[in-house]
């Protein structure tokens, strides 16, 4: 009876965990308002499951990104870091930053996508901003 108890104690306890309130940090709306712009991409792969990813720059949440979508970020000049996590049950699943440094002549672009069960991003080639 007693190991019953402490089972259905230590479920309820993994349950609620994933209700209590998350702790964010306040960002600036100028923050995302950059002249520099980022284009995300969540590449379609044998091995992802499906999962949306939460894009996250240096360290604020930037918002998700699902399977085969992109995204346009737009950020201040300079060195940022690009990544993400995996919502799950059991907490997160943190998905290593990739190193970028933004200017206003050049479009970065970060491919998402899941290899071999390994979540990674990666930078492509930059390209010329098209503006007129």
């Amino acid at each position: 009876m007693i190991f019953r108890f402490a089972l259905a104690a230590v479920t309820a306890a993994m349950l609620l965990t994933g209700c209590a309130p998350k702790q964010t940090t306040q960002v600036s709306p100028e923050f995302f308002n950059g002249p520099t712009r980022v284009n995300i991409s969540h590449l379609v792969t044998q091995a992802d499951d499906g999962s949306a990813v939460m894009l996250t720059v240096d360290g604020n949440e930037a918002g998700a990104l699902t399977r085969g979508e992109s995204t346009e970020l737009r950020l201040p000049p300079g060195e940022h870091k690009v990544g993400g996590y995996v919502p799950t049950l059991f907490g997160r699943v943190t998905i290593q930053p990739v190193e970028i440094t933004t200017t206003p002549t050049e479009v970065t672009h970060i491919a998402y996508s899941v290899t071999r069960d390994k979540p990674v991003f990666e930078k492509r080639a930059a390209s010329q901003d098209e503006r007129s």
